[in-house]
Protein backbone atom coordinates (compact mmCIF):
# COMPACT_ATOMS: atom_id res chain seq x y z
CA UNK A 1 0.00 0.00 0.00
CA UNK A 2 2.88 2.04 0.90
CA UNK A 3 4.47 1.79 -2.08
CA UNK A 4 1.54 2.56 -3.78
CA UNK A 5 0.92 5.44 -2.16
CA UNK A 6 4.74 6.65 -3.36
CA UNK A 7 4.00 6.08 -6.89
CA UNK A 8 0.91 7.40 -7.32
CA UNK A 9 2.77 11.05 -5.65
CA UNK A 10 5.75 10.25 -8.31
CA UNK A 11 2.87 10.17 -11.10
CA UNK A 12 1.44 13.34 -9.62
CA UNK A 13 4.58 15.37 -9.97
CA UNK A 14 5.96 13.98 -12.82
CA UNK A 15 8.79 12.27 -11.55
CA UNK A 16 7.61 8.89 -12.24
CA UNK A 17 9.90 6.85 -14.77
CA UNK A 18 8.27 7.07 -18.50
CA UNK A 19 8.16 3.04 -18.03
CA UNK A 20 6.64 2.48 -14.28
CA UNK A 21 4.23 5.52 -15.59
CA UNK A 22 2.93 3.24 -17.88
CA UNK A 23 2.50 0.12 -15.80
CA UNK A 24 0.75 2.62 -13.27
CA UNK A 25 -1.46 4.21 -16.07
CA UNK A 26 -2.67 0.15 -16.75
CA UNK A 27 -2.94 -0.39 -12.97
CA UNK A 28 -5.39 2.68 -12.87
CA UNK A 29 -7.90 1.06 -15.02
CA UNK A 30 -8.22 -2.28 -13.63
CA UNK A 31 -7.70 -1.63 -9.69
CA UNK A 32 -10.13 0.31 -7.60
CA UNK A 33 -7.33 0.73 -5.06
CA UNK A 34 -4.97 2.64 -7.09
CA UNK A 35 -7.58 4.50 -8.43
CA UNK A 36 -8.31 5.73 -4.80
CA UNK A 37 -5.00 6.37 -4.14
CA UNK A 38 -4.20 8.43 -7.12
CA UNK A 39 -7.48 10.66 -6.46
CA UNK A 40 -6.04 11.19 -2.51
CA UNK A 41 -3.06 12.16 -4.18
CA UNK A 42 -4.37 14.26 -6.51
CA UNK A 43 -6.32 15.64 -3.90
CA UNK A 44 -3.47 16.30 -1.21
CA UNK A 45 -1.92 19.02 -3.83
CA UNK A 46 -4.87 20.55 -4.83
CA UNK A 47 -4.92 21.14 -0.89
CA UNK A 48 -1.29 22.16 -0.86
CA UNK A 49 -1.75 24.89 -3.31
CA UNK A 50 -4.68 26.40 -1.25
CA UNK A 51 -2.01 27.04 1.35
CA UNK A 52 0.18 29.69 -1.03
CA UNK A 53 -0.55 32.95 -0.39
CA UNK A 54 -2.36 34.68 -3.76
CA UNK A 55 -0.65 36.73 -5.92
CA UNK A 56 -1.30 38.51 -9.31
CA UNK A 57 0.82 38.06 -12.33
CA UNK A 58 3.46 40.87 -11.84
CA UNK A 59 3.78 43.75 -14.21
CA UNK A 60 7.29 42.51 -15.40
CA UNK A 61 6.37 38.78 -15.80
CA UNK A 62 3.45 39.71 -17.96
CA UNK A 63 5.83 42.03 -20.12
CA UNK A 64 8.11 38.73 -20.43
CA UNK A 65 5.68 36.34 -21.76
CA UNK A 66 4.70 38.89 -24.27
CA UNK A 67 7.86 39.64 -25.40
CA UNK A 68 8.42 36.24 -25.50
CA UNK A 69 5.91 35.53 -28.44
CA UNK A 70 6.97 38.18 -30.36
CA UNK A 71 8.91 37.02 -33.61
CA UNK A 72 12.54 36.72 -33.74
CA UNK A 73 14.07 39.23 -36.32
CA UNK A 74 15.55 38.26 -39.70
CA UNK A 75 18.74 36.88 -39.41
CA UNK A 76 19.32 35.71 -42.94
CA UNK A 77 20.67 39.29 -44.25
CA UNK A 78 23.42 39.69 -41.79
CA UNK A 79 24.36 36.03 -41.81
CA UNK A 80 24.56 36.68 -45.80
CA UNK A 81 26.55 39.81 -45.34
CA UNK A 82 30.38 39.56 -46.95
CA UNK A 83 31.42 39.64 -43.58
CA UNK A 84 30.36 36.69 -41.77
CA UNK A 85 31.10 35.07 -45.29
CA UNK A 86 34.75 35.74 -44.79
CA UNK A 87 34.19 34.11 -41.21
CA UNK A 88 33.12 31.39 -42.54
CA UNK A 89 35.85 31.29 -45.00
CA UNK A 90 38.51 31.91 -42.47
CA UNK A 91 37.47 30.04 -39.23
CA UNK A 92 38.92 27.23 -38.07
CA UNK A 93 38.24 24.95 -35.57
CA UNK A 94 40.68 24.28 -32.01
CA UNK A 95 41.37 20.41 -30.85
CA UNK A 96 43.07 22.55 -28.00
CA UNK A 97 40.44 25.15 -26.79
CA UNK A 98 41.00 28.19 -24.52
CA UNK A 99 39.33 27.59 -21.38
CA UNK A 100 39.63 30.78 -19.57
CA UNK A 101 42.04 32.66 -16.80
CA UNK A 102 44.31 33.85 -19.23
CA UNK A 103 43.84 37.39 -18.63
CA UNK A 104 43.98 37.02 -14.81
CA UNK A 105 46.58 38.80 -12.98
CA UNK A 106 47.85 38.77 -9.13
CA UNK A 107 46.81 41.58 -6.30
CA UNK A 108 50.41 42.60 -6.45
CA UNK A 109 50.80 43.69 -9.57
CA UNK A 110 48.19 46.54 -8.52
CA UNK A 111 50.67 49.07 -7.38
CA UNK A 112 48.26 51.53 -6.54
CA UNK A 113 47.57 50.67 -2.80
CA UNK A 114 44.18 52.53 -2.61
CA UNK A 115 42.98 51.08 -5.78
CA UNK A 116 43.92 47.52 -4.61
CA UNK A 117 41.95 48.47 -1.36
CA UNK A 118 38.59 49.74 -3.65
CA UNK A 119 38.60 46.69 -5.58
CA UNK A 120 39.08 44.14 -2.50
CA UNK A 121 36.21 46.42 -0.70
CA UNK A 122 34.03 46.20 -3.78
CA UNK A 123 34.42 42.31 -3.73
CA UNK A 124 33.09 42.42 0.00
CA UNK A 125 30.48 44.08 -0.21
CA UNK A 126 29.28 42.40 -3.30
CA UNK A 127 29.91 38.89 -1.62
CA UNK A 128 27.73 40.30 1.31
CA UNK A 129 24.93 41.54 -1.06
CA UNK A 130 24.70 37.96 -3.22
CA UNK A 131 22.64 36.35 -0.66
CA UNK A 132 20.25 39.39 -0.15
CA UNK A 133 19.08 39.46 -3.76
CA UNK A 134 18.77 34.96 -4.58
CA UNK A 135 16.05 33.10 -5.21
CA UNK A 136 15.14 32.59 -1.50
CA UNK A 137 16.08 36.20 -0.27
CA UNK A 138 13.40 38.54 1.08
CA UNK A 139 13.79 40.90 -1.47
CA UNK A 140 12.78 38.23 -3.86
CA UNK A 141 9.42 38.16 -2.10
CA UNK A 142 9.01 42.08 -2.28
CA UNK A 143 10.93 43.36 1.21
CA UNK A 144 13.61 45.22 0.55
CA UNK A 145 14.72 46.35 4.03
CA UNK A 146 17.50 44.31 4.32
CA UNK A 147 18.57 44.42 0.95
CA UNK A 148 18.58 48.52 1.58
CA UNK A 149 20.25 47.92 5.06
CA UNK A 150 22.94 46.68 3.44
CA UNK A 151 23.53 48.86 0.35
CA UNK A 152 22.92 52.26 2.66
CA UNK A 153 25.99 50.74 4.48
CA UNK A 154 28.69 51.81 2.16
CA UNK A 155 29.49 54.24 -0.33
CA UNK A 156 27.02 53.47 -4.09
CA UNK A 157 28.59 51.14 -6.69
CA UNK A 158 27.98 54.29 -8.94
CA UNK A 159 30.53 55.91 -6.84
CA UNK A 160 32.95 53.14 -6.81
CA UNK A 161 33.11 52.82 -10.37
CA UNK A 162 33.77 56.32 -10.75
CA UNK A 163 36.22 56.40 -7.98
CA UNK A 164 38.00 53.70 -10.36
CA UNK A 165 38.21 55.52 -13.17
CA UNK A 166 39.16 58.63 -11.34
CA UNK A 167 42.52 56.55 -11.38
CA UNK A 168 43.37 57.38 -14.99
CA UNK A 169 43.96 54.08 -16.28
CA UNK A 170 44.91 53.41 -19.87
CA UNK A 171 44.63 49.70 -20.33
CA UNK A 172 48.09 49.33 -21.47
CA UNK A 173 49.05 46.91 -19.37
CA UNK A 174 47.30 43.62 -17.68
CA UNK A 175 46.41 44.46 -14.47
CA UNK A 176 44.95 47.91 -15.73
CA UNK A 177 42.77 45.53 -18.59
CA UNK A 178 41.94 43.53 -15.45
CA UNK A 179 40.75 46.49 -13.34
CA UNK A 180 38.69 47.84 -16.45
CA UNK A 181 37.02 44.71 -17.14
CA UNK A 182 36.10 44.71 -13.31
CA UNK A 183 34.87 48.52 -13.60
CA UNK A 184 33.38 48.94 -17.03
CA UNK A 185 31.79 45.32 -18.53
CA UNK A 186 28.84 44.55 -15.45
CA UNK A 187 29.06 46.66 -12.79
CA UNK A 188 27.64 49.90 -14.41
CA UNK A 189 24.40 48.25 -14.87
CA UNK A 190 24.68 46.47 -11.36
CA UNK A 191 25.41 50.18 -9.83
CA UNK A 192 22.29 51.18 -12.01
CA UNK A 193 20.01 49.08 -10.32
CA UNK A 194 21.64 49.43 -6.62
CA UNK A 195 20.85 53.19 -6.84
CA UNK A 196 17.55 52.46 -7.98
CA UNK A 197 17.05 50.08 -4.88
CA UNK A 198 18.84 52.49 -2.53
CA UNK A 199 16.38 55.28 -3.48
CA UNK A 200 13.49 53.08 -2.85
CA UNK A 201 12.36 53.14 -6.27
CA UNK A 202 12.79 49.36 -7.15
CA UNK A 203 10.48 46.57 -8.06
CA UNK A 204 10.96 42.25 -7.83
CA UNK A 205 12.59 42.31 -11.08
CA UNK A 206 15.37 44.72 -9.99
CA UNK A 207 16.48 42.54 -7.81
CA UNK A 208 16.02 39.88 -9.89
CA UNK A 209 18.61 41.89 -12.32
CA UNK A 210 20.37 42.84 -9.69
CA UNK A 211 20.81 39.36 -8.45
CA UNK A 212 22.19 37.94 -12.03
CA UNK A 213 24.52 41.41 -11.86
CA UNK A 214 25.97 40.55 -8.65
CA UNK A 215 26.68 36.74 -9.47
CA UNK A 216 28.03 37.96 -12.63
CA UNK A 217 30.59 40.21 -11.29
CA UNK A 218 32.00 38.47 -8.46
CA UNK A 219 32.68 35.75 -11.33
CA UNK A 220 34.57 38.48 -13.68
CA UNK A 221 36.38 39.56 -10.48
CA UNK A 222 37.78 36.39 -9.60
CA UNK A 223 38.59 35.80 -13.36
CA UNK A 224 40.74 38.98 -13.64
CA UNK A 225 42.34 38.92 -10.24
CA UNK A 226 43.61 35.22 -9.23
CA UNK A 227 44.32 35.85 -5.69
CA UNK A 228 41.37 37.83 -5.17
CA UNK A 229 39.65 34.96 -3.33
CA UNK A 230 41.79 32.06 -4.02
CA UNK A 231 39.18 29.67 -2.14
CA UNK A 232 36.14 30.14 -4.53
CA UNK A 233 38.13 30.09 -8.03
CA UNK A 234 39.34 26.85 -7.54
CA UNK A 235 35.36 26.11 -7.99
CA UNK A 236 35.50 28.25 -10.50
CA UNK A 237 38.02 26.63 -12.25
CA UNK A 238 36.47 23.29 -12.02
CA UNK A 239 35.44 21.29 -15.86
CA UNK A 240 31.75 22.31 -15.72
CA UNK A 241 29.92 23.14 -18.61
CA UNK A 242 27.92 26.70 -18.87
CA UNK A 243 24.97 26.57 -21.78
CA UNK A 244 23.83 29.36 -23.80
CA UNK A 245 20.23 29.29 -21.79
CA UNK A 246 22.10 30.62 -18.55
CA UNK A 247 22.74 33.82 -21.10
CA UNK A 248 19.25 33.77 -22.31
CA UNK A 249 17.44 33.18 -18.62
CA UNK A 250 19.12 36.23 -17.43
CA UNK A 251 19.07 38.57 -20.26
CA UNK A 252 15.79 37.57 -22.01
CA UNK A 253 13.12 41.06 -21.41
CA UNK A 254 15.58 42.60 -19.18
CA UNK A 255 16.34 46.42 -18.68
CA UNK A 256 20.51 46.99 -19.05
CA UNK A 257 22.11 49.89 -17.86
CA UNK A 258 25.34 51.99 -19.13
CA UNK A 259 26.13 54.62 -16.23
CA UNK A 260 23.22 57.15 -17.10
CA UNK A 261 22.04 55.47 -20.38
CA UNK A 262 19.56 51.94 -20.08
CA UNK A 263 17.52 49.92 -22.60
CA UNK A 264 15.34 46.87 -23.22
CA UNK A 265 17.36 43.79 -23.92
CA UNK A 266 15.22 41.22 -26.68
CA UNK A 267 16.97 37.85 -27.30
CA UNK A 268 16.22 35.79 -30.68
CA UNK A 269 18.03 32.99 -31.77
CA UNK A 270 19.53 31.01 -29.00
CA UNK A 271 20.75 27.52 -29.60
CA UNK A 272 20.42 24.93 -27.24
CA UNK A 273 24.03 23.59 -25.69
CA UNK A 274 27.20 24.39 -23.32
CA UNK A 275 29.32 27.73 -25.12
CA UNK A 276 31.82 27.18 -22.20
CA UNK A 277 33.76 24.29 -20.20
CA UNK A 278 34.81 26.15 -16.85
CA UNK A 279 33.51 28.97 -14.83
CA UNK A 280 36.17 31.51 -15.50
CA UNK A 281 35.79 30.89 -19.19
CA UNK A 282 31.79 31.63 -18.91
CA UNK A 283 32.92 35.10 -16.87
CA UNK A 284 35.16 36.19 -19.68
CA UNK A 285 32.64 34.96 -22.33
CA UNK A 286 29.89 37.50 -20.07
CA UNK A 287 32.41 40.36 -19.75
CA UNK A 288 32.29 40.23 -23.82
CA UNK A 289 28.45 40.63 -24.06
CA UNK A 290 28.61 43.09 -21.33
CA UNK A 291 31.38 45.05 -23.53
CA UNK A 292 28.77 44.69 -26.63
CA UNK A 293 25.76 45.80 -24.59
CA UNK A 294 27.43 48.82 -23.18
CA UNK A 295 28.52 49.75 -26.69
CA UNK A 296 25.04 49.44 -28.09
CA UNK A 297 22.73 50.49 -25.17
CA UNK A 298 23.17 54.35 -25.19
CA UNK A 299 22.97 54.41 -29.24
CA UNK A 300 19.90 52.45 -29.65
CA UNK A 301 17.40 54.74 -31.41
CA UNK A 302 14.32 53.32 -29.72
CA UNK A 303 15.91 52.15 -26.48
CA UNK A 304 16.00 48.66 -27.72
CA UNK A 305 18.72 46.22 -28.58
CA UNK A 306 18.63 42.55 -29.17
CA UNK A 307 20.79 39.25 -28.25
CA UNK A 308 21.40 36.36 -30.42
CA UNK A 309 23.62 33.53 -29.77
CA UNK A 310 23.98 31.06 -33.06
CA UNK A 311 25.98 27.82 -33.50
CA UNK A 312 26.65 26.19 -36.78
CA UNK A 313 25.95 29.09 -39.17
CA UNK A 314 29.74 29.30 -38.63
CA UNK A 315 31.23 25.55 -38.03
CA UNK A 316 33.32 24.74 -35.60
CA UNK A 317 32.02 28.17 -33.06
CA UNK A 318 29.33 30.07 -31.41
CA UNK A 319 28.85 33.12 -33.06
CA UNK A 320 27.35 36.14 -30.35
CA UNK A 321 25.24 39.12 -32.11
CA UNK A 322 24.40 42.24 -30.86
CA UNK A 323 22.24 44.84 -33.45
CA UNK A 324 20.28 47.85 -32.48
CA UNK A 325 18.58 50.42 -34.55
CA UNK A 326 21.00 53.82 -34.99
CA UNK A 327 21.23 56.97 -35.91
CA UNK A 328 24.22 57.36 -38.81
CA UNK A 329 25.60 60.20 -36.38
CA UNK A 330 25.46 57.52 -33.37
CA UNK A 331 26.96 54.87 -35.79
CA UNK A 332 29.87 57.18 -37.36
CA UNK A 333 30.77 57.61 -33.51
CA UNK A 334 30.81 53.94 -32.53
CA UNK A 335 32.76 53.15 -36.00
CA UNK A 336 35.17 55.70 -35.02
CA UNK A 337 35.81 53.51 -31.77
CA UNK A 338 36.42 50.56 -33.16
CA UNK A 339 38.24 51.63 -36.16
CA UNK A 340 40.50 54.76 -34.19
CA UNK A 341 40.26 56.92 -36.76
CA UNK A 342 38.94 60.47 -35.83
CA UNK A 343 37.02 59.83 -32.80
CA UNK A 344 33.60 61.28 -33.30
CA UNK A 345 31.85 63.04 -29.98
CA UNK A 346 33.21 63.61 -26.63
CA UNK A 347 33.52 61.00 -23.52
CA UNK A 348 34.41 58.09 -25.57
CA UNK A 349 37.44 57.04 -23.78
CA UNK A 350 35.52 54.33 -22.06
CA UNK A 351 34.35 53.17 -25.13
CA UNK A 352 37.62 52.84 -26.18
CA UNK A 353 38.57 50.64 -23.22
CA UNK A 354 34.93 48.15 -23.94
CA UNK A 355 36.89 47.89 -27.47
CA UNK A 356 39.86 46.87 -26.53
CA UNK A 357 39.31 44.31 -23.52
CA UNK A 358 37.05 42.46 -26.67
CA UNK A 359 40.39 42.66 -28.63
CA UNK A 360 41.92 41.40 -25.45
CA UNK A 361 39.84 38.29 -25.04
CA UNK A 362 40.04 37.63 -28.86
CA UNK A 363 43.95 37.29 -28.79
CA UNK A 364 43.31 34.87 -25.68
CA UNK A 365 40.10 33.14 -26.90
CA UNK A 366 41.33 32.46 -30.66
CA UNK A 367 45.34 32.13 -29.49
CA UNK A 368 46.47 34.44 -32.33
CA UNK A 369 48.14 37.84 -31.06
CA UNK A 370 47.75 39.59 -34.59
CA UNK A 371 44.61 42.07 -33.94
CA UNK A 372 45.27 42.99 -37.42
CA UNK A 373 44.68 39.13 -38.76
CA UNK A 374 41.75 38.35 -36.12
CA UNK A 375 40.02 42.08 -37.63
CA UNK A 376 40.88 40.83 -41.12
CA UNK A 377 39.17 37.48 -40.91
CA UNK A 378 36.15 38.68 -39.47
CA UNK A 379 35.93 37.02 -36.14
CA UNK A 380 34.54 40.17 -34.19
CA UNK A 381 33.87 43.39 -35.84
CA UNK A 382 30.85 45.84 -37.02
CA UNK A 383 28.59 45.89 -39.64
CA UNK A 384 25.13 48.42 -40.58
CA UNK A 385 22.68 47.02 -42.79
CA UNK A 386 19.87 49.49 -43.13
CA UNK A 387 19.43 51.62 -40.05
CA UNK A 388 20.63 48.38 -37.95
CA UNK A 389 24.05 48.10 -36.36
CA UNK A 390 25.45 44.44 -36.18
CA UNK A 391 28.39 43.92 -33.35
CA UNK A 392 29.55 40.35 -32.66
CA UNK A 393 32.36 38.12 -31.88
CA UNK A 394 33.41 34.05 -32.81
CA UNK A 395 34.37 31.74 -29.76
CA UNK A 396 35.71 28.69 -30.30
CA UNK A 397 32.56 25.52 -29.84
CA UNK A 398 33.25 22.84 -27.73
CA UNK A 399 34.49 20.08 -30.09
CA UNK A 400 31.27 17.11 -29.86
CA UNK A 401 29.52 19.31 -27.60
CA UNK A 402 25.45 18.25 -27.69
Amino acid sequence: MQSLKQQALDYTLGVLPKEESLLFEALIEEDEEAQNVLTEALDDFASLSLTAKPSKLGHEVRKRVVEHCQPKINLDPFLGSKEIETLRDTFSSFTDRYTGGGGSVDMSDLKNPVLKDDIVSNYENLIRLLPLVSGDSRAASGDFSELQNQLRSHDSFTQSVHKTLDHGLQGESPASRSVLRSALSSMPSLAFFSDRLRADQATVGDARRLFYLCRDQLKIMRSSFRDLDSERLIEDEKLRYHGAGLLRTKWWGAEHAYFSSNGKVRCGHFFDGPITERCVEFAEYDANMYCLANLLAPRSADGEFHLELLKDTVPGCTLAVTSAKMSENNFKSLASVIDRKTIVGKGLEQDIFLWDLIEDSMVRGHKNDSIKELREQMTYGYNRMNDTTYLWFAWPAIPNAQ
